[in-house]
């Protein structure tokens, strides 16, 4: 085997050019599959990390009818009907949901000692703050006892922290005023960043009971957020979410869907990358195929006289039909090979530019791997059996006439 590989080498370094073709047709092939898996699965990472631990897990519940725009999401209607109790008849009646918090939003004007802004304060239950994944960086969050004692407490993101509290003034315990109400500082949020079209770091959130009695005087929500127990029930989940409101309602006064879409991060848009680079990664392959075959077949004419000594000193049919078939498949496995290391070599790079997680398809690896494999026993085949044609008797007369 090792002799027969040297051969081809041998072979191959009499024609570059024809072997570089030949060559380029896999490693593109290769190359189309692993890079786009590698960076889209850096993307996806990506998108997994910014949610959150747990954002893959959660159904976002908006009363109106929202639809998706290119990459923006819009509200084309309002509805007053989504209250606290579907939120809890959601929690008791759906065995999927692990937990739910409700969500009431207002723009209002915050002040600080120091400074002031305008900012979108979110009233919810304390449930939300473990179910979007936040962490606290000094002090604490509001309880049940807040939210059934209409309490004028506020958690500050990071962000909104170092606006109101410049230099190193520690803001807990502090008080500030939401729309001209005073309101004590218990805590502040560790820094998130920003992701989409939303500033992890740039709110404040208050007891839900809070905002709906003190900053406003309604009985309505702005959403729900629900977290199932696992991406599984996801779809389960979404279905019968859907069939339970629309029987407390009378109608479909609403629009669900997972926290991505929310967010416009929906996998169709990977999907289709995703299906794209395999149909570019297939057609590689067929090209790559057609080069090894034609490389294979022009060397059984150009090594005629090798197989006739091959076969007058004893090698048998099956000898030269292995080694046809070998060196097909040597040749397949260094193109793809060369494509694997050089889509590695770009996908970490991108990756390491864009600061995305580190993400390498080994699935995808041993499937190019595999397809390469194929390849080389598709592209050997006739080449192989071509070379079993040819008697030695006839090839040593042939190349005495000449």
């Amino acid at each position: 085997m090792i002799l027969s590989i040297r051969e081809l080498i041998a072979y191959l370094k009499v024609d570059k050019r024809r072997t570089i073709v030949a060559l380029l047709g896999i490693a593109m092939g290769a190359t189309s599959l692993v890079l786009m898996d590698t960076i889209s699965g850096g993307m996806q990472k990506k998108v997994e990390a910014e949610l959150g631990r747990l954002g893959t897990l959660l159904i976002m519940v908006i009363p109106g009818d929202v639809r998706a725009i290119g990459q923006r999401r819009m509200q084309f209607s309002r509805y007053t009907t989504l209250k606290t109790e579907d939120v809890k008849i959601i929690r008791e009646k759906i065995p999927f949901v692990n937990d739910a918090s409700a969500i009431k939003k207002r723009s209002v004007s915050i002040k600080s000692k120091f400074n002031e802004s305008q900012l979108v304060v979110s009233g919810v239950e304390p449930s939300y703050f473990k179910l979007l994944d936040y962490h606290i960086s000094s002090g604490g969050i509001f309880n049940k006892s807040h939210l059934d004692h209409k309490s004028k407490v506020v958690v500050l993101g990071a962000k909104t922290s170092e606006t109101l509290f410049p230099g190193d003034i520690d803001p807990i315990g502090k008080v500030i005023n939401l729309a001209g109400v005073p309101f004590k500082i218990i805590g502040v949020l560790a820094r998130r960043g920003s992701f989409s079209n939303e500033d992890f770091d740039d709110t404040a959130f208050v007891p839900l009971t809070t905002e709906m009695t003190v900053l406003e005087n309604v009985d309505f929500l702005d959403g729900v957020v629900v977290q199932v127990h696992s991406q599984k029930d996801l779809p389960k989940a979404v279905k019968d979410i859907g069939k339970l409101l629309v029987k407390l309602h009378g109608k479909k006064d609403f629009t669900i869907n997972t926290y991505q879409e929310v967010q416009g991060t929906s996998s169709k848009t990977l999907t289709l990358f995703s299906v794209l680079s395999r149909i570019v990664a297939f057609v590689a392959f067929g090209v790559g195929t057609l080069g090894i075959l034609a490389v294979m077949a022009l060397s059984i004419y150009e090594r005629l006289m090798e197989i006739a000594v091959k076969r007058v000193v004893g090698a048998r049919k099956k000898d030269i039909f292995i080694q046809f078939l070998a060196e097909s498949m040597v040749l397949s496995l260094t193109g793809s090979i060369m494509g694997v290391m050089f889509s590695l070599a770009v996908g970490v790079f991108v990756q390491l530019v864009a600061r995305w997680p580190l993400f390498l398809p080994i699935d995808t690896i041993w499937l190019s791997v595999l397809l390469s494999a194929i390849t080389g026993i598709s592209a050997g085949i006739y080449p192989a059996v071509k070379a079993l044609e040819f008697e030695p008797r006839a090839i040593l007369r042939l190349f005495e006439e000449q």
